[in-house]
Order: structure tokens, then C-alpha cells, then sequence
């Protein structure tokens, strides 16, 4: 069935008056065989503004709505996103990864006299952007017109994934594979003078192979890496296809991420982990000691925690994994350590969003170490500061 054939089957045709049938035919015209090209949202919306009747355009955007619903809305034309909100309120507007959440400069057009609002934005056709309705300049909800949604740090967003943009197998449980198992323990720092939840992966070879040691990751906001990054899915599903070799991967969960990862704290955190956390799963797990053998990985201010602690512990981390890095603290102390200091035995990985307010710094960042001859993997994507970023890549940090 063609998308003609779709959207006649939605139009009872015998309750419509005559009038609205030269509307009918419009949108028969327009998408006959063909999803909307890049304009022809626009000729709707002009459409709409010609009708002379309030009951009109009503009945028109009830017949449009029906239709763009089995497309999906966001109602993607190409490059073009149409953001689409019905519903009775005063004013509507879009805040998102592409306006740094500031929705004062996208406020969705009211078609007078109805309650239909749109606004249309231009994305790279492999985007993928966190976003939210913001109703009346004070509430901020999901897009109830899209059922895509991602978890975030702060709560769910809805998504909008462009036309190219490919979503992450890998992050998926697969019931058929052999699987990791899971620990936890408790490691207690002297330095830090704190204590903290610590889970560990052991790969499906780990009880068989009673003498192999395995490299090992280290990751920081562990818990969120597990929850909301998907890294025990992504590790048990490049393993199964042989994209890495088995590893062991340790999450360890912040008390005060702030104070750990960027502010008074840093310092005594990085120590603890170095001196503390590693030579303890060392001791307890059959790992590898070498540290070409160990990665540590984490995304903004976790970012930012992991460049320190592998430059100041070269001997102990040979790879450094940065997911968005948050460099900013402390007068981007961490981006100048590495930029500035001497170079050190240690890789690099990174991926970031275009669409983040760091995107120049990191980029920034990147040549500066390469000029310096250090190896960097690297990778940009229209994305912004999000979970759906950083589940995607995490794939290629460990590969």
C-alpha cells in the first residue's frame, strides 16, 4: 500500500463537506507515492493560512495529524525537522541540544485560531538531538506526538533521530550470546577518606580461563555508564562479534562528582584511583598490570578526571578514553597539564557533538596533541551533550 493509499483509508470521505475535499485532494497531490519533499510542509502551512474558516483549517490539520502520525513526528523532510504541538496553551517552544536548551529564541508559530503549532529547523541528515517541548514558558515536557525517548542524566527526553543517523545495535541485550557476570564491591579510600560502590564485568571466558589475564576499563559515573549507557550491552556484543577481545571493565560510581571530578577533590581522587582502586581490583581479579593493557574512560567532567589521572599516572593508564571532556574547571587546568606539559607515554580516544557548547575547545584539544605527536582516535557527530552520544561511541573507545 503506497502513502496515498494510507492516507485515503484515514479520510471517511462520506463525513466531509464538500468543501474540504479540494483540500483532500491537495495532500493527494503532494505526497502521491512520496514522503513530503523539503517544501511541501511549508505549502500545508500556507494552505492553512488561505483557508477563510476556523472549522476549515481544523478539519485540515485533523486530516494532516492522522497522516503524520504513520510517518512520524518530528515530520522530517529531508534536512528539515517540522516540530509539531497540539494542544490548549498560550505558547509552545522547543528547547534542545541544537539551542543549548534556551528555548527564548525557537517559539513554535500558532495557527490563529486553532490550537496547532509548528516550527521547522535545519539538521545535518544524520543528526541526533535531545529535545523537549517547553508549554506556557514554564513547562517542559516530552513531545507526546513522538515516542522516541532517551534517559539522560537529568530524566527522558524525546528524541529526534534525522534520516541517515543509524542507531547503536550494540546497545541492545542479546538473549543469544554468551554473557559477562557482574560483582560489587567496596573499595575505602584513605586518600579521599571515602568509600565507593565499585562494580565489576568479568568476561564469559573468566571462570573457564583460570589463567588468563584480561586488560582491563575503568569507568567513571559507573553506575550511568551501566544504566544509561548501555556498557555491559556494548561490551557483552563486541565481544560475541569479536570487535575486541575480552576485557575486564570496572565502574565505579562518584559520591561527590563535582568535588571528584573537577573541584577541590580532583587531585586526592585521581590519587585514590591510581594508587588505591587499581592495585585493589589487581589484587582481587586476574588482570593484566601493564598499563598499555589498561584504559579509563569517562565522559564531561568524568572527561576531564580521566585526562588527569592518566597523565598524572602514565605508568599505571596508557589509554585515556574522552567522551564530550568538560576541560573547563579550573581554568581549564586538565587541557592545559596535557596541551603544555611533556609528552607522555599515553593514546588517546575521543568522540564529541557538534551541537555542544565545547565542541572548539575539543577540537582545540585534538590538534594541539596531535601536533604533539601523541595518537588520537577521534570522532564528531552532530549530537549534543548527551547519553544517546556516548552509548553510541562507547564501541569505539574499546575497539
Amino acid at each position: 500500500m503506497d502513502i496515498s493509499d494510507r492516507l485515503i483509508s484515514h479520510i471517511k470521505f462520506k463525513e466531509l463537506k464538500l468543501k474540504h475535499i479540494k483540500f483532500i485532494i491537495f495532500l493527494l497531490v503532494i505526497i502521491s507515492g512520496q514522503v513530503f519533499s523539503q517544501t511541501q510542509f511549508q505549502e500545508f502551512i500556507q494552505h492553512l493560512y488561505q483557508l477563510p474558516t476556523v472549522e476549515e483549517k481544523n478539519t485540515a490539520i485533523d486530516s494532516f495529524m492522522t497522516y503524520a502520525r504513520t510517518v512520524g513526528i518530528p515530520f522530517v523532510e529531508g534536512e528539515k525537522a517540522n516540530f509539531i504541538y497540539r494542544g490548549s496553551c498560550t505558547s509552545a517552544a522547543i528547547a534542545g541540544d541544537f539551542n543549548g536548551w534556551t528555548p527564548t529564541n525557537t517559539k513554535m508559530t500558532n495557527i490563529s485560531g486553532t490550537n496547532f503549532f509548528f516550527r521547522t529547523e535545519t539538521f545535518e541528515t544524520n543528526a541526533r538531538l535531545d529535545y523537549k517541548l517547553v508549554i506556557n514558558n514554564s513547562d517542559w515536557i516530552l513531545d507526546p506526538e513522538n515516542p522516541n525517548r532517551i534517559s539522560g542524566g537529568f530524566g527522558p527526553n524525546s528524541e529526534l533521530a534525522m534520516p541517515e543517523y543509524v542507531q547503536p545495535w550494540e546497545i541492545v541485550y542479546n538473549p543469544a550470546i554468551e554473557h559477562g557476570e557482574r560483582t560489587n564491591i567496596t573499595v575505602q579510600s584513605s586518600i579521599v577518606g571515602r568509600s565507593y560502590g565499585v562494580s565489576i564485568y568479568l568476561p564469559p571466558s573468566y571462570n573457564i580461563e583460570t589463567s588468563k589475564k584480561y586488560p582491563t576499563v575503568y569507568f567513571q559515573d559507573g553506575g550511568e555508564y551501566i544504566t544509561l549507557g548501555s556498557a555491559v550491552n556494548v561490551i557483552d556484543n563486541i565481544i560475541n562479534s569479536t570487535k575486541i577481545c575480552e576485557v575486564i571493565a570496572v565502574f565505579v560510581t562518584p559520591n561527590n562528582r563535582g568535588e571528584e571530578y573537577a573541584f577541590d577533590l580532583r587531585h586526592q581522587y585521581a590519587e585514590f584511583f591510581a594508587t588505591e582502586l587499581v592495585p585493589e581490583i589487581d589484587s582481587k581479579f586476574r588482570t593484566s598490570k601493564q598499563a598499555i593493557d589498561r584504559l579509563v574512560i569517562g565522559d564531561s567532567y568524568g572527561g576531564n578526571i580521566s585526562g588527569l589521572i592518566s597523565y598524572t599516572y602514565p605508568e599505571v593508564f596508557g589509554n585515556c578514553g574522552l567522551h564530550s571532556p568538560a576541560f573547563q574547571p579550573n581554568d581549564y587546568e586538565v587541557y592545559n597539564l596535557i596541551v603544555n606539559g611533556e609528552k607522555k607515554n599515553i593514546n588517546y580516544v575521543g568522540t564529541w557533538g557538534t551541537y555542544e557548547g565545547l565542541d572548539a575547545n575539543v577540537k582545540s584539544f585534538r590538534d594541539a596533541i596531535l601536533d604533539k605527536g601523541y595518537s588520537f582516535e577521534w570522532a564528531s557527530y552532530p549530537e549534543g551533550h548527551s547519553w544517546g552520544l556516548w552509548r553510541a561511541t562507547t564501541d569505539m573507545f574499546l575497539e
